[in-house]
């Protein structure tokens, strides 16, 4: 199993109990919006239990998905900083349970404790490089070295040892679709030419990447 990288896990005890003296938890039915792309409100989130998805929809109603939230994660930090309306909605996946930071509470805990604040900002910097590798990858990839970028990205995140990697759960060509900006159907295509290559397999409710070496080398190889 991967070492936790989720937002509470890198906080000592005492930013950990500040922060469970001021903030509220709720649980969220799987579908169910926990912040609404647009709203003015200002608060910040902690994901305790569950897994939820940054997302947004185009115009032809088309989801692009920025990221999944996962237990430990922090989210709607981006209004709680600039005051600025929410620039993503949040959904949860499946039935999970999220704490709530309310505003003037998050920047009173930014200015007093330096730990959290630094903890903040290292976290702001990985998701600023994480945009930066997805609009490389948009502007210059095709959709085969874009999703296999995408496979070996959730395969750090499930790191066991060794050549192969399980990926629990499995996303779906759906989901993957959405995080690569493009369609279900040149996913599903892609992910059967990778599993005719026994690069890829499903096994129950995970998927195994077989030779991680292999596909970062076919993730550098345009068609």
């Amino acid at each position: 199993m991967a070492v936790s990288r989720a937002f509470l896990s890198r906080l000592g005890e005492a930013d950990l109990a500040a922060l469970a003296e001021r903030w509220s938890a709720r649980t969220y039915r799987q579908n169910e919006l926990i912040i609404a792309h647009g709203d003015t409100g200002r608060d910040v989130f902690f994901l305790i239990e569950g897994r939820a998805r940054v997302t947004l929809f185009s115009e032809d109603g088309r989801e692009i998905a920025y990221r999944d939230v996962e237990p430990g994660d922090i989210f709607g930090e981006l209004a709680g900083i600039d005051g600025k309306a929410r620039s993503a909605s949040i959904v949860a996946l499946e039935q999970s349970r999220a704490a709530r930071l309310p505003a003037a509470a998050f920047r009173d805990i930014v200015r007093t404790r330096p730990d959290f604040a630094w903890t903040l900002l290292e976290h702001l910097s990985a998701q600023l490089r994480r945009m930066t590798e997805r609009v490389f990858e948009f502007s210059t990839l095709v959709v085969r070295q874009r999703l296999i970028h995408e496979l070996l990205r959730r395969a750090e995140e499930h790191e066991q040892g060794g050549e192969e990697v399980e990926i629990c759960p499995a996303p779906t060509h759906f989901e993957l679709a959405a995080t690569i900006s493009t369609h279900r159907e040149a996913v599903s295509r892609e992910m059967s030419t990778l599993a005719k290559r026994g690069l890829v397999a499903k096994r129950g409710n995970r998927l195994v990447l077989r030779d991680l070496a292999a596909l970062e080398i076919l993730a550098g190889q345009e068609d």
